[in-house]
């Protein structure tokens, strides 16, 4: 699927999309595995791979080495990617989202449940009453706006 160096590039990639937060323990998307989630997203992208794969052509077009680079090199370079194939580029940080917040161990980092989300749901505690009301009074303001049939 991947070529070594595409996969290491990739990792790469991934690393600085989702950073690691060393002080909480939070791992980054590259180190967690990501890449193993991507080319199974089919259901969420029409070709996964392809897209991933253009966005890597994109940086090797652009570096020697993008490895080497600098944090603020890796970001400005990131950026033009996304700029000149925003299609491919959008398709790789959703399917990275979606495969690394999937994962139930970096929920749980997040005070959320490690179970999916359907069909149990996650705990999401009631607003108040009073905010529900200052959220819909302008709302019950205005009266009614539609026809009575």
């Amino acid at each position: 699927m991947w070529t070594e160096r595409e996969n290491d590039l990739l990792i790469a990639v991934l690393d600085e999309l989702i950073p690691a937060n060393k002080k909480v323990g939070v791992p980054a998307a590259g180190a967690l595995g990501v890449a193993g989630f991507l080319p199974t997203a089919t259901s969420y992208a029409p070709d996964p791979v392809g897209s991933v794969k253009a966005v890597l052509k994109s940086i090797i077009d652009k570096s020697s080495d993008f490895t080497m680079l600098e944090g603020v090199e890796k970001i400005a370079l990131l950026r033009d990617v996304e700029t000149e194939n925003a299609v491919d580029f959008g398709t790789l940080v959703q399917l990275t989202y979606m495969g690394y917040y999937s994962r139930p161990e970096v929920r749980s980092m997040f005070g959320v449940g490690a179970h999916a989300v359907q069909p149990k749901g996650y705990d999401v505690p009631r607003e108040s009453d009073e905010f529900m009301e200052s959220l819909t009074a302008p709302v019950r303001a205005r009266g009614k706006f539609f026809r009575v049939v």
